[in-house]
């Protein structure tokens, strides 16, 4: 049994076998001066049959070749071979926040680019947390501003009666609401 024949003389074999599988790695020098790394697996299949698959590898990709087989021995040796994580979740019928990006999620906005790069509706909906079965939280909030034309200041003249007549609001998130306004109305107070 033996490697791969060329008709390149061979500068330096090693060869190696465990069972029907035997292993060729043979330095070759080229026409050209070059030198060629030929890496062969042979298995026999039946006597005297045997398959064959070969590797070449010229020297000015033999380093490229060293770097990504040390990387991955590395990380075989370190236990690190497991299957990528799953970054991106399937979601079937996005509704809510979920059909919006991530980026683009009011919370995940505010922790990135700061408070005051929000709409007053996305500040709105980071209070308010929830929508209702018919409305996102951020549609709800963007149907609240506009009923006060997207005027902060105007949504101190409404009362939890006012709000709750918003499909998805009930007294619970009137509350939220107006004591989010009130101490806002207390610091700008104190603030004069």
């Amino acid at each position: 049994m033996e490697a791969v024949k060329t008709n390149y003389p061979n500068l330096a074999s090693e060869s190696f076998g465990h069972g029907k599988k035997h292993y060729f790695i043979d330095v070759k020098k080229a026409k050209n001066d070059t030198h060629i790394l030929l890496i062969t697996s042979s298995e026999q299949y039946v006597e005297g049959q045997f398959q064959r698959n070969t590797v070449q590898l010229w020297e000015e990709d033999l380093a490229f070749f060293v770097e990504a087989l040390s990387m991955i021995l590395g990380q075989l040796a370190y236990g690190e071979l497991s299957p990528p994580e799953v970054r991106m979740e399937l979601v079937k019928d996005p509704k809510g926040m979920k059909a919006i990006a991530e980026y683009d999620r009011p919370r995940e906005k505010l922790h990135a680019l700061g408070a005051g790069t929000l709409s007053n509706a996305e500040l709105l909906a980071i209070l308010l947390c929830t929508g209702s079965s018919e409305l996102s939280v951020l549609d709800l909030c963007q149907r609240i501003m506009k009923s006060v034309k997207d005027s902060p200041a105007r949504l101190l003249n409404r009362t939890a009666d006012d709000f709750c007549r918003f499909p998805g609001i009930g007294v619970a998130k009137a509350a939220t609401l107006l004591a989010a306004l009130e101490l806002g109305r207390r610091t700008f107070a104190a603030a004069q």
